[in-house]
């Protein structure tokens, strides 16, 4: 039996060469920055990863550099494809690869039906034996999938975990009671990770978490431990770096981020822009105050 998902699995961005390849060494040093500073596991290739931009190649060669540096702790790649032609060649490569598992979003272009995304999870279960993630990201597939569908899914072993993108807390509440206690909810939304954690949530799968993975840690435990109004106070000290990390498209704003602590990870392909001018500053200022508060964050050379 899979071991349950728990703490914070970062949704981690995809460090690239100047000319769009996978920089291995660049994602090694990021993976080991977020383990060795309170993350459990990572999901690299999901909408942080920039799945849908990058070429085959460059998509498993990330894996393997993940695997590689992250020593045993999980690796969920995500596969965020718009059907079965991608996904299955996708998974398969990334098993092959050494993830410990997938994180699978929806097909977003297809009109859906609730049967037919079980039977989508299905095909992709049968095809390539890895734990399954379910990454229900509404806002991105533009489909809303039942807390029922979730459920079936589950009770029959086809997903193991689910990455909960859902901002609608009644949804979350729902989606909670209606799976079993091994199977793993993660919270998807960093503006909400403590209200999750209160509601059952059993870690996260956070964009911010690439950089702070310990704070969220923290802010977990107290969660956890139903000091909620704790946790809530220290997230809302997250606030303006959450803010900044989505000023603009992300990753963009989470790379020059990152940049600042010493991790250069490259440019987003296109049709993502650099970082604007107002938008570099509110990113600088955000890990600036971060520092200033007593955050032990690393500076760039």
């Amino acid at each position: 039996m899979t071991k349950p998902l728990t703490g914070l699995m970062p949704a981690c961005p995809t460090s690239l060469t100047a000319e769009g390849d996978a920089d291995v060494a660049s994602m090694k040093a990021v993976v080991r920055h977020m383990l060795d500073n309170g993350a459990s596991g990572l999901v690299p290739l999901g909408g942080t990863g920039e799945y849908t931009s990058l070429a085959p190649e460059t998509r498993v060669a990330t894996i393997e550099a993940c695997v590689e540096a992250a020593s045993g702790a999980p690796v969920y790649a995500g596969v965020l494809s718009p059907g079965l032609g991608d996904a299955l060649p996708a998974a398969r490569s990334f098993a092959e690869a050494g993830a410990d598992g997938l994180m699978l979003m929806i097909p977003y272009y297809v009109k859906l039906t609730q049967s037919g995304v079980i039977d989508y999870f299905h095909a992709v279960r049968d095809a390539v034996d890895l734990p399954i993630m379910f990454y229900d990201n509404p806002a991105r597939s533009h489909f809303v999938v039942d807390t029922d569908t979730i459920a079936t899914l589950a009770e029959d072993g086809t997903i193991n975990s689910i990455k909960a993108s859902n901002t609608d807390m009644a949804t979350f509440d729902r989606l909670v009671r209606s799976v079993g206690p091994d199977f793993s909810v993660l919270s998807g939304q960093d503006t909400l990770f403590a209200q999750q954690v209160a509601l059952g949530a059993v870690g996260g799968v956070l964009t911010s978490a690439v950089l702070v993975p310990g704070i969220w840690a923290q802010v977990q435990e107290l969660a956890a431990d139903g000091k909620l109004a704790e946790a809530i106070a220290l997230q809302r000290s997250l606030e303006p770096l959450m803010a900044a990390l989505f000023c603009e498209e992300n990753p963009v704003p989470l790379r020059h981020a990152l940049a600042r602590i010493g991790l250069e990870t490259g440019s987003s392909p296109v049709p993502l822009h650099p970082l604007s001018d107002g938008a570099r500053k509110q990113v600088e200022k955000a890990i600036s105050d971060l520092r200033a508060s007593g955050v032990d964050l690393p500076r760039a050379a």
